[in-house]
Formats: C-alpha cells, structure tokens, sequence
C-alpha cells in the first residue's frame, strides 16, 4: 500500500458521503421546485378565485339591473325613470363620480343629456367666462350640459353615436378629444362613452366620468368597460322598448285630440242650408285628414237674402283649420253690416293677413243669393270658378271674375283687383260652387277628375233636387277615383232655382 494511500474503508465512506450530499442537494432542490409550484398554484387559485369573484359580481349587477327593469316596468316606468334608473347603474357599478344619458333627436342629427348624475364636464366649451360659475353652481352645470345639442360626429360623444364603437379614456388629461378646463372640478381625468345599440341602431351614448375619491384604480380599466357595455346591451332594449311605448301613447293623444278637433270643426260648418222661397242648397265637406282646410258656409241676411262663401286654405291639416276657423269668424262678423260681397271679401282680407304666414293664403268665393229677384252677386278671391247650368241651353258656363287670393298680395291693392258679377238664375238653373280637391282627386293611375267630368256629372243630374244632384256628383267622383285615398279636402255647394 502506498504510503499516502487512504484506507479502503474511508475512500469508500468518502464516496458515500459525496452520493448523499448529491442526494441532499436533489432533494432540495425538488422541494424547492414543490414549493414554487404550490406557491403558483395558490397564486392561480387566486387569480381564479378572484376571477370568479369579478363575474359573480358582474352578474350579480347585471341581475340586479334586470330585476328593477322589470319590477319598473310591471309598475310602469316612463322615459324620464328609465334614463335615471339607466345613469344611476351605471355610476355606482363604475364607482365613478358621474353619469349622463345622451338621446339622438328624432331627426338622428343631434345628441343631447337627457339625465345627469353628479358634476359631469360640458361636453363642448361653453365659453371661458362661464367656466367658474359652472364649477360653482351644479344646478347651473347641469343646466348648461343639458342645453347642448352635440352635432353627430362631433366631439367624443358624437364620434361613439356615429361609429356605435365604446370608447375608454384612462388619462383625459391628456387625451385632445376631451375639452380641458382649468377648473378641477370640470376636468375629465378618466372616462368610459358607450353606445346605446338595439339592433346596430344607435339611440344615444351612456357616459361616466372619474372614479370617485378613495378608490384604489384611479382611472377606468378593461373590466369597467366590459361591465359597462353589458349594461348597456340591456338599458338599449329597454330604452327602445320604452320608446316606442311612448311614441304609440303620445299618437293615440294626438288621435283621440284630431278627433275632438274634427268633430268641433264639423259643429262649426252648417248642418243644413236654410230655406228660400224658389231655390234649394246644399253643402257637403269631406276633409282628407282628421281636420280640413276647405269652408263653406250659408250667412243669413235681411230678408230673403243669404250670404254663401266657399273658401279653401293653402295649409292643410292643423294650420288650415285654424286658419279656417279665423276665416268663419270674420264672415259671420260682417252678416249685419249690409255691404256687398266685394266690401265683405275686402273687410276679411284685413283680418285674415295678421294671421297668415308667408306661405300661405286662402281662395275664396263669396256671393249674396237673393230669393226675391233671383239673383247671385259674386265675387272671387283666387278659387276655382263657378259652374253656371243654363237650363234654357242645357249647356254649363265657367263664371271666373277677377281676383286675387287672400295673402298673396300684401300690398293694399287687394280690393282694386276683385271684380264683382251678378248671376240672373233662371228656373232649372244650377250653380255649383267647389274646392279644387273635387277636380283635383286622383285615380289609381294618377289622372285628375277634372272639370269636365264634373261639368258631365252636372249636366247628367241638373234634372234632380239639390241633393241630388250633389250626391250624383260624389258619386261619380268616388267612381273615377275609386280606392285611391283622397289627397285633399273635397267641398261642394250646390244651389239650384226652382
């Protein structure tokens, strides 16, 4: 054995402790590798558990917003409530500092704050003097916010109604789409704009502003967004729903209001033409909406004298039948004065021009039937002409004395222009007097009825009463036009020398 050799036995020990320092380390080592594993795992069990945690909460709002949708609504719920109940789930799920609701107008052009939550910064500058007073007074914020119509396209609010995409802010400060205001309290630090779809239609923009003082994110993050925006799926349809509930109450007003209005209009038109010795009358009026511009009317003067007047305003519906109304009262204002048609027409031309816009006028014709010498004396502001029957020629004359329409010359030569011409109405004799809706209706094919079809209907019926040949004429024109919806108001006057 060489002199520095070592024992058998202790290089053998040396060697197993080695083996054992290699299994120690291993060992080690493998525990560590445990260790960090396990650690990882309760760090994703974490992440996990709060992951579980965020959508539970996310459901738990989205079913608490539900529930009182639909507890609101089982009660009723008008707009108004709904936007707030809207705005105020958003601020508090977003814990932000406020909340606004903007609606697109009816004509999609502009968007305005329909409901505010909290201090929320104009969306557009309302002038660098105001700014102070804004930060200062939240009625006058408030008020300020709601006055702006936000054009679409325009600014942030516009850019989401157009586009219909969300939009998060995390540092307004910085962001050159936001007005910035010197006054903190108008500043926009972070923001959420979202957009109110119902089937890729955009009815508005829900919007939150800052994260209220002591939470831990200082700004908005994907989760509030993505919170946000279900929200916002839901509030859509019952934002529409709602709408359209309310649209569908406010045009049964309106129609259950035309009807009020067409019945008092029919209480202001004569229920029956009076009676004279050696002529009949009659009149019919057929309004082509719940409420016309046509009038007729039968005025009775001393003796056997009766003012007729037809007239037709240019304005249709609710204008025409204010105009209309005004028109029968400055007739029946001259009934005892004892003036000629031509100073009657002249004297309700005064009054009826205050009252006209630009746009409009009103044809009339107006005459003074005398039973006793048979006469008809006329005149005739712009309307249609008269239809004279001769029953001596069986033949129809066009009677058009001169004269312009109420409102289109405003110049005071109104009365200059009226020419004024007497009828001598033989026995068998028919005067027609008619609104340019009864020549002017329409077939299927778009063909006017004309005046020669009513001169035909005229000459077919001059045999028969008044009536008669007033339901003859109707008759024939429902014939032509057939179930073609009349596009104006159809008037006729029918008087007749017996």
């Amino acid at each position: 054995m060489p002199e520095n050799a070592l024992p058998p036995s202790l290089g053998l020990l040396g060697t197993l402790l080695g083996v054992w320092a290699s299994l120690v380390l291993l060992g080690c080592i493998a525990i560590a590798a445990l260790l960090w594993q396990l650690r990882a795992e309760r760090q994703r069990t974490r992440a996990l558990t709060a992951q579980i945690e965020l959508l539970t909460h996310r459901r738990r709002i989205i079913f608490d917003f539900l529930h009182d949708l639909g507890e609101a609504f089982t009660e009723g719920i008008d707009l108004d409530e709904l936007l707030r109940m809207i705005a105020s789930f958003s601020v508090n799920t977003t814990q932000a500092s406020a909340g606004a609701v903007f609606l697109l107008d009816r004509e999609k052009k502009n968007l305005r704050a329909e409901v505010i939550i909290g201090p929320f910064p104009p969306p557009l500058r309302p002038g660098d003097a105001v700014e102070a007073k804004l930060a200062s007074n939240p009625r006058y914020l408030e008020q300020a916010v709601k006055s702006q119509a936000i054009p679409l396209g325009q600014g942030l609010i516009g850019e989401v109604a157009q586009t219909g995409k969300p939009v998060l802010i995390q540092d307004g400060l910085k962001d050159p789409r936001l007005v910035q205001y010197e006054e903190p309290s108008l500043q926009t630090r972070t923001a959420i704009f979202i957009p109110l779809k119902f089937k890729e239609e955009v009815l508005g923009v829900m919007a939150v502003v800052n994260k209220q003082a002591g939470e831990t994110a200082p700004f908005f993050n994907a989760n509030d967004l993505f919170l946000l925006d279900s929200l916002a799926d839901h509030a859509a349809i019952s934002l529409y729903n709602t709408t359209l509930y309310t649209m569908q109450a406010e045009q049964e007003q309106i129609g259950s209001d035309l009807r009020v209005a067409s019945e008092i209009q029919k209480m202001l038109l004569p229920d029956h033409a009076p009676t004279l010795p050696n002529f009949e009358m009659v009149g019919h009026n057929i309004a082509a909406q719940h409420v016309g511009g046509d009038y007729y009317d039968f005025l009775p003067l001393n003796g056997s004298r009766v003012g007729v007047v037809i007239a037709d305003v240019s304005g249709k519906a609710i204008p025409g039948a204010l105009v209309m109304t005004i028109c029968r009262s400055a007739f029946r204002a001259q009934t005892g004065l004892n003036l000629s048609p031509a100073e009657v027409l002249h004297r309700v031309n005064q009054v009826l021009i205050p009252d006209l816009r630009e746009d409009m006028f009103v044809t009339i014709s107006y005459g003074i039937l005398d039973a006793e010498h048979r006469t008809f004396t006329f005149v005739r502001a712009g309307h249609d002409p008269a239809l004279w029957f001769h029953a001596r020629t069986a033949q129809v004359e066009v009677v058009r004395p001169r004269g312009t329409a109420v409102g289109l010359d405003r110049s005071g030569r109104f009365n200059q222009a009226l020419e004024e011409r007497q009828l001598t109405l033989a026995p068998g004799d028919v005067l027609i007097l008619y609104t340019d809706g009864m020549t002017e209706s329409l077939d299927s094919e778009d063909r006017e009825f004309g005046r020669e079809r009513l001169i035909t209907a005229i000459e077919e019926s001059s045999g028969g009463t008044a009536e008669q040949i007033s339901q003859t004429i109707f008759k024939r024109l429902n014939q032509f036009t057939g179930d073609a919806l009349p596009h104006d108001d159809r008037t006729l006057v029918v008087i007749k020398s017996v």
